[in-house]
């Protein structure tokens, strides 16, 4: 049996930790020992621990070398056969530790952002991540563009980097046994019943959009007064000025009546079925696992042209593209999701769901991140860990 170590830097709810999460749920427990460093500071941490693994608390997004040497101290006591990192501040800490260690490890890009980086800024990121390059064994992106954006760093190639798209579940999702009503009830939204409701899964964060978002339901709920919207999701406390100016706008505006911001929910998924329309504002992604999910259960879906939302709705077959930054773009995009026939919706449905079924399943998402496992594994089988 292999022990494969990951290091992630929150449980707070997001792609990035539902990923993980998913990932370890069906990996093989008679194959692999799975041992996770993590921060304990969202609900994910309850998730991870119901798996029944080892389970270690280090506040990992913050760089100081007392975190580097408990995480040094740990991966010495705990000897993995493999070290499998998600972030920036855990694939800093974890992939110089494990060539110490002499360790081989995996990296996974959530999202590779950096051209709205300060110039100095962008330039130190860059030769940062180029430098860690040399000290991995394999890269994985969670989608093609995201991959091809990470090309302008030196030393990633073809040879030590991979594609392994985020997956869903969707036959579960899609065999839920909730009812609309039942939706509208565990969103506390049971008088909004029968308006067109709008809705997404979102962190109260810059990135997210969600200030374009509320600016573009502004204007469309002019046009389409039945229009109603539910955003799922909370902020951290780096994030709470940001929370502070939705709801001002949302004041302002006099939107109360008409949306719901719900927090983080763990039946999330649960609560999409008392949507018509899906939207995502973001102004960067890396491949948005929300969107997978609305898609697995047929929803009609708006997105910003962005790498991540672009890699799931390719085209206008599967759903309506807006551009990024501009409410004016989102609103024209929710007024033509509005606009649109029965028919037309139903394709969208039918489309959209074919393309979660043929291309993001987690099944496959498994098990190419375990072949992953072995190909590294078995490269390096001659090295021996420092003592």
């Amino acid at each position: 049996m292999k022990k494969i170590f990951h290091i992630s830097g929150t449980t707070i709810p997001g792609g990035g930790p539902e990923h993980i999460f998913q990932l370890l749920k069906r990996l093989n427990e008679n194959e692999w020992e799975i041992v996770i460093c993590t921060s304990k500071d969202g609900l994910y941490w309850e998730k991870f621990n119901s798996l029944g693994i080892k389970t270690y608390n280090l506040a990992l997004r913050i760089l100081s070398i007392k975190t580097a040497c408990k995480l040094f101290l740990i991966l010495r006591k705990e000897r993995p056969d493999l070290i499998h990192t998600h972030g920036k501040g855990p694939g800093l800490y974890g992939r110089i530790i494990s060539c110490f260690l002499k360790i081989p490890t995996i990296h996974t890009f959530h999202g590779f952002h950096y051209k709205d980086l300060p110039v100095f800024t962008r330039w130190f990121h860059l030769a940062v991540e180029a430098f860690l390059c040399l000290l991995t064994d394999q890269h994985i992106f969670v989608s093609t563009g995201e991959n091809n954006r990470a090309r302008v760093l030196k030393f990633l190639d073809e040879e030590n980097s991979t594609v392994i798209h985020n997956g869903v579940d969707h036959e579960y999702i899609r065999s839920l046994p909730i009812t609309r009503n039942t939706a509208l009830k565990l969103s506390e939204s049971e008088n909004w019943e029968p308006n067109k409701i709008l809705g997404t899964i979102s962190r109260l964060s810059p990135e997210k959009g969600i200030l374009d978002l509320l600016a573009a339901f502004s204007k469309a709920i002019k046009e389409i007064p039945d229009l109603r919207l539910i955003i799922i999701g909370g902020h951290s406390e780096e994030h709470k000025d940001y929370y502070l100016k939705i709801k001002r706008l949302i004041d302002k505006e006099n939107l109360t009546d008409y949306i719901r911001i719900l927090g983080y929910r763990h039946d999330a998924v649960k609560i999409l079925k008392c949507l018509d329309f899906y939207i995502s504002s973001s102004l960067s992604e890396g491949l948005p696992i929300s969107m997978l999910e609305a898609l697995a259960l047929g929803i009609p879906t708006i997105a910003t042209e962005i790498t991540g939302n672009k890699d799931i709705l390719c085209n206008s077959t599967f759903g309506v593209l807006a551009e990024p930054g501009s409410p004016e773009s989102l609103y024209k995009g929710i007024v033509k999701m509005a606009n649109l026939t029965q028919s037309e919706r139903a394709s969208l449905s039918k489309n959209g769901y074919n393309r979660i079924k043929n291309h993001f399943s987690i099944d496959e998402m498994v098990i190419k991140t375990v072949l992953l496992y072995k190909q590294v594994l078995k490269k390096n089988s001659g090295i021996k860990e420092v003592v």
